[in-house]
């Protein structure tokens, strides 16, 4: 069976670069979803990831809810992902995330944090991930990349749990690939897309234009 695994991630600032971990970011939860062939989901896995060199700060912890303490005890991310390849199991995957960030975040931790193991092939294979979002941003033909919130709105997926959750974030994200792939109905969604950019579109008038006419006293 060829499985497609949804993955999030969420991550917190490195706050001192050293020279074996030169990024800027590093995860500390990782959210995935599981769904079969047909797009039907089949399972969920979620874990906390306590970081090596970051901290999570106070704008990352009301973002995401995580905070030291949450942290404090979670397996690094070499257990974390083997955690999820377990999970996963002997079947081949795709993975799908919302942007590149995901993978290239995951590429990252692997090639600086872990030992070498052929069981991270599958994770490092770009062509191995699909990025829906600029999948759904080409179908639409969108004029800038898409939220996760407002695809989900445009999809009218009535959001599980709270953004930036990695676990909430791939379930949704999961509900509405397995919507959007089943049905395949982006005629409705392009109609909505338009409707929204012509809302946000700003006001063009000029302040001469709008006093024309006017005769001030």
């Amino acid at each position: 069976m060829n499985l497609k695994i949804v993955i999030d991630v969420e991550m917190c600032k490195v706050q001192f670069k050293v020279s074996t971990y030169p990024h800027k970011n590093e995860i500390i939860q990782i959210g995935a979803v599981r769904m079969n062939e047909d797009f039907e989901i089949l399972d969920t896995f979620s874990t906390y990831v306590k970081p090596r060199y970051g901290k999570v700060d106070r704008f990352i912890g009301t973002l995401t809810g995580i905070s030291e303490r949450t942290i404090k005890d979670a397996p690094d991310i070499e257990d974390a992902l083997l955690g999820m390849l377990q999970w996963i199991g002997d079947d081949e995957a795709v993975y799908y995330s919302w942007s590149q960030t995901d993978y290239y975040q995951i590429r990252n931790e692997i090639q600086c944090k872990c030992h070498e193991d052929d069981r991270w092939a599958g994770l490092l294979d770009q062509a191995n991930w699909i990025d829906y979002q600029k999948i759904l941003g080409n179908r639409l033909e969108a004029s800038n990349p898409l939220k996760l919130s407002e695809a989900l709105d445009l999809a009218e997926i009535d959001t599980e749990g709270r953004l930036h959750d990695g676990a909430d974030d791939a379930l949704n994200t999961a509900r509405m690939i397995s919507k959007l792939e089943r049905q395949k109905d982006y005629k409705m969604l392009i109609e909505r897309l338009r409707a929204s950019e012509k809302d946000q579109e700003p006001l063009t008038a000029s302040l001469g234009d709008l006093f024309q006419g006017l005769k001030l006293k």
